[in-house]
C-alpha cells in the first residue's frame, strides 16, 4: 500500500477525532503540539486506524524495534534516552527535526516529537509485515 493512500486515510481519522479539517492536516504536521490531538485521540485514532487495516498498532513499535536492533546495549536509563538510542531514533524517524532529538530527551518527550508521517510509517510497517 502507498504512504499517500495511508495519509489520506490517516486524515480522515484524525478529522474524525478531532474535528481538524482533513485538508487543512500536512504530513510534517506533529499530532500533539500542531494538531491538538490528545492521549484519548491517540486511543482512538489507533483504534480506527486498527480496524481500517486490520492490524494491531502501537506508538512504542518503534522503541521496541530500536530496543531489538540495539540488543544490550542500553535504549534509555532513568526514562532518558541513551546517545545509542538517540541515534537509532534518528535512523528510523527520519522524519522528525534532528535537533528534537538531542541529549536530555526522555522517552515520554519522544512521542511528543511524533508527526502525521511517524504514524503513516507505524502503519505502513504493520501492513507491510503482515505476510
Amino acid at each position: 500500500m502507498e504512504m499517500n493512500e495511508i495519509f489520506e486515510n490517516v486524515c480522515v481519522i484524525i478529522e474524525n477525532s478531532t474535528g481538524k479539517p482533513k485538508d487543512s492536516i500536512k504530513m510534517e504536521d506533529t499530532l500533539f503540539e500542531e494538531l491538538g490531538v490528545d492521549s484519548i485521540d491517540l486511543v482512538d485514532i489507533l483504534f480506527e486506524l486498527e480496524t481500517l487495516y486490520n492490524v494491531e498498532l502501537k506508538v512504542s513499535d518503534i522503541e521496541q524495534r530500536i530496543r531489538e536492533e540495539l540488543g544490550d546495549v542500553p535504549y534509555e536509563i532513568d526514562g532518558i534516552i541513551t546517545s545509542e538510542g538517540l541515534e537509532a531514533i534518528r535512523k528510523h524517524m527520519t522524519e522528525v527535526d534532528p535537533a528534537s532529538i538531542k541529549e536530555g530527551l526522555t522517552v515520554n518527550r519522544l512521542i511528543q516529537l511524533f508527526s502525521v508521517h511517524s504514524l503513516c510509517k507505524i502503519v505502513h510497517y504493520r501492513i507491510s509485515n503482515l505476510d
